[in-house]
């Protein structure tokens, strides 16, 4: 894993490097990428389900930089020893994602991508419904029992691969996920490390949208 990480940051670095080796004839691709995804991943010794949406631009060609939305849902059977119904679990991640294509082909794209961020777990009872007042309508929810509030790093891999092209205006890829979330802080209810593990997503990627134009340096 130490290894897995140190190549993520040498990937990283490689951006910062190449800028300094642009000249300015070479044509910059202002890219943005919106990538939708169904992911799993193991919480609380249980496998969840869930959808994520990350929004990214390219300011430079390959260096990608934005935003990472994810959420799942599930029931389990553990309390906690708290006194309550049917446990369920609502799980969000907000994070600010880097993304490095090392490779960039007409077809393929392979790039390392590193996501910091914050993980919500919150542990409610599907028993017990409260009610809350939405601006078009009236919901009930789990009554929440107790939140995880949690700052995660998640080193992970992307693989692209398109499946039409529109000039770029933009095209779309079949879109693989792999990494591996490591959580950081306090409990209020179960272990750290039940928080820590992988995440394969599997989804639709569309990247585009902007012109090339010069890049003067």
């Amino acid at each position: 894993m130490k290894h897995f990480l140190l190549l993520i940051a040498i990937a990283f670095s490689y951006p910062l490097i190449g800028n300094a080796q642009v000249s300015d004839t070479i044509k910059q691709k202002n890219e943005i990428s919106f990538d939708f995804t169904g992911f799993t991943t193991p919480l609380l010794t249980k496998t969840f389900f869930g959808g994520s949406i990350d929004i990214k631009y390219y300011p430079t060609r390959k260096w990608a930089t934005g935003l990472d939305f994810s959420g799942a849902q599930k029931i389990i059977n553990n309390t906690y020893n708290y006194a309550m119904g049917t446990p369920i679990i609502n799980y969000y991640e907000i994070g600010w994602v880097n993304q490095y294509d090392f490779i960039q082909k007409d077809k393929l794209r392979l790039g390392a991508t590193l996501n910091n961020g914050i993980a919500i777990s919150v542990l409610g009872d599907n028993d017990d419904r409260v009610r809350r007042y939405g601006k078009y309508r009236t919901v009930y929810v789990p009554r929440k029992i107790a939140t995880n509030n949690l700052y995660i790093i998640e080193p992970g891999l992307s693989a692209c691969y398109r499946l039409y092209s529109n000039k770029h205006y933009p095209d779309y890829y079949l879109t693989t996920q792999a990494k591996y979330r490591f959580a950081f802080g306090g409990t209020k209810y179960a272990n750290l490390s039940d928080f820590n593990g992988s995440y394969i997503g599997l989804g639709i990627s569309i990247i585009g949208f902007m012109q090339d134009e010069p890049k003067h340096l």
